[in-house]
């Protein structure tokens, strides 16, 4: 499913950095909250009984190279995010998905990591994908205008980030929002029908853990 493919491209290649400040040379910076293990974060995503009636949990296998057939022209920032390679990843990572009546999607991806790490790389992949109005974004063989807007976000957590994107697909028009949170050392992000994003974002930055 192509809609499906840009979901899993979203969160490539980006910058990592830290900072710290201190009025005193002796005073060595506060150490930042450890990374939470992919085995803590499970427990934290969105569950069908979080979401209510109408959602099916979709039992993906994650497979080595399984975007490696997409790519990207007329963007220069979302080209050199996806030569990144393996600098782009956060510490550790668990995610879900589900459709709801049949034809929308929703996927989250929870993410762990320092919390200056998680907030430069959250900052550089939105800002890469809100440099370019348009692009294409090809799948295999199958070349695809992209879209994007900003958009609003809720005051949740400690930095908000989204943008909408509408893909012209052969079968139609189709617009996905992807919205990011992070909170302490963990960032929630959802992709899907905006809608559904808006309705369960709550939810799903509620789950955290209480700050650190």
């Amino acid at each position: 499913m192509l809609a499906t493919a840009l979901c899993g491209v979203l969160i490539t290649g980006c910058s990592s950095g830290s900072g710290g400040e201190g009025d005193d040379a002796k005073t060595k910076p506060a150490a930042e909250p450890k990374t939470v293990a992919a085995g803590a974060l499970r427990p934290l995503l969105l569950s069908q009984a979080d979401l209510g009636s109408g959602y099916v949990e979709v039992h993906e296998k994650t497979e080595s190279g399984k975007f490696d057939d997409v790519s990207v022209q007329g963007c220069p920032s979302l080209e050199k995010l996806g030569q990144s390679g393996e600098e782009a990843k956060f510490a550790s990572k668990a995610e879900t998905s589900f459709t709801y009546d049949t034809d929308a999607t929703l996927g989250e991806e929870l993410h762990s990591d320092r919390p200056s790490v998680l907030s430069s790389k959250l900052r550089a992949l939105f800002g890469a994908y809100t440099s370019c109005p348009t692009y294409t974004m090809t799948a295999g063989t199958t070349p695809i205008r992209v879209s994007v807007a900003k958009s609003a976000t809720p005051k949740l957590g400690d930095e908000q980030f989204a943008y909408t994107s509408t893909m012209e697909l052969p079968s139609g028009a189709q617009v996905l929002k992807t919205m990011a949170v992070r909170k302490g050392n963990v960032a929630v992000m959802l992709v899907g029908a905006p809608a559904l994003v808006d309705r369960h974002i709550n939810a799903a930055v509620g789950k955290l853990p209480a700050g650190n």
